[in-house]
């Protein structure tokens, strides 16, 4: 399934208990993570996405607000999200989401959702469960350890304005 079929999918049509995977991870997940999470399960296909910062990033007032087009990285690159293949693996599934991306660091409730593929290599697409916020982060650069000195900064307010670039 690619991101234009997923975003067409409605939040809920499955119908999954969050609370095992809560448990896992210790905290209530967002909606953004319940949104994303019960419109389907299975490999998704690479979408392209012709990014553009002034439509694709919010900007934060920092000095990572123009690090696409500092880079050469506006225009079609990949974007790739991950979902788990099944209801069973759901759980396991988010719990890596939140810890795997991290190398052990705290970066706060961050959940990895996915990939941009762009000229300058993979960027992390996140899902702040404490803001609902899709963020990204070019771990590839700066200080891996330090969440702020990576370049990073939101994709979208929520799950649904991120899946409705695709549409």
């Amino acid at each position: 399934m690619n991101l234009t079929n997923l975003s067409k999918k409605e939040r809920g049509s499955l119908a999954i208990d969050f609370t095992e995977a809560e448990q896992k991870v210790g905290f209530p997940l967002c909606e953004g993570i319940k949104s994303l999470y019960t419109r389907s399960f299975g490999e998704m296909d690479i979408s392209v996405l012709n990014l553009s910062e002034k439509v694709h990033i919010k900007p934060q007032g920092t000095r990572w607000d123009t690090w696409f087009s500092f880079n050469n990285c506006e225009g079609n690159c990949e974007v790739m999200l991950s979902m788990p293949g099944s209801e069973k693996e759901l759980a396991d599934f988010i719990a890596y989401g939140f810890r795997e991306w991290t190398g052990g660091n705290d970066f706060g409730k961050r959940m990895m959702i996915g990939s941009l593929f762009v000229n300058i290599g993979d960027i992390c697409i996140l899902l702040n469960n404490d803001t609902g916020k899709v963020e990204w982060i070019d771990c590839g650069y700066g200080y891996f350890d330090t969440y702020d000195e990576n370049p990073n900064g939101v994709l979208a307010d929520s799950i649904e304005e991120f899946l409705g670039f695709f549409e």
